[in-house]
């Protein structure tokens, strides 16, 4: 397996720098560890240094120590970076916090996205979840545009969208991509398909059901910089 070309381990990679960089210079309303995040931000550049340049079949890839780890030092970071319980964030800082959350994404769930196959495809580089549309309302700056609520039993995401027939309690599928900021507003995730049946909320479901080509050319994108 050419693991050094592999989508999803680039995408983690250019987590990680994202990550790093937010990490140095810090101008959120809470404080953090620097030195401590920095020092984790080192170890998971050394796990996945070692995973791009393994060049192992998948079987291995799954048990190896440096993948496991990646995602056990992601879950530290989160613990060190994300705001604590009951700190509110301001609107400001709020595109700042998503791509803090979009980074330990990739990172912790790596082990699961390289475990979809041993196929290179863009769309395995992200995390695709079904999830149901809570709620929908009009961008208050954009005519074209609906800010909506949708999400999981475990997950939720702000979206933000221009499928004018989404509708409220529908189920779609939402990738997981670096957030934007949409006149003032963040977006967490981009709808990738349909309309689903709610078998699908909180799961993957299959590719044939995905836009993939609009979720591959973001990735590539990203990947090439």
């Amino acid at each position: 397996m050419d693991t050094s070309k592999d989508f999803r381990i680039l995408m983690a990679e250019n987590a990680l720098l994202r990550l790093e960089s937010r990490i140095r210079v810090w101008n959120l309303n809470y404080p953090i560890h620097k030195n401590k995040a920095l020092e984790l931000i080192r170890k998971a550049k050394t796990h996945l240094n070692a995973v791009k340049y393994s060049y192992l079949p998948l079987s291995y890839l799954l048990r190896n120590d440096d993948v496991i780890q990646l995602g056990l030092v992601g879950k530290e970071l989160a613990k060190e970076i994300l705001p604590p319980k009951g700190v509110e964030v301001p609107q400001k800082n709020r595109l700042h916090v998503a791509e803090l959350k979009y980074a330990l994404v990739q990172l912790v769930g790596l082990r699961a996205r390289l475990a979809l196959g041993e196929e290179n495809l863009p769309e395995y580089a992200v995390d695709i979840i079904g999830v149901e549309v809570v709620s929908v309302l009009k961008h208050p700056s954009a005519k074209n545009l609906y800010v909506t609520r949708a999400g999981t039993p475990q997950y939720g995401f702000n979206i933000i969208t221009n499928i004018r027939d989404i509708k409220k309690g529908e189920v779609r599928a939402v990738a997981v991509l670096p957030p934007q900021e949409f006149f003032g507003l963040v977006s967490e995730a981009m709808y990738c398909s349909d309309p689903l049946p709610k078998e699908y909320v909180g799961k993957r479901p299959p590719s044939e059901l995905i836009h993939v080509k609009e979720v591959a050319a973001i990735v590539e994108q990203v990947v090439k910089g």
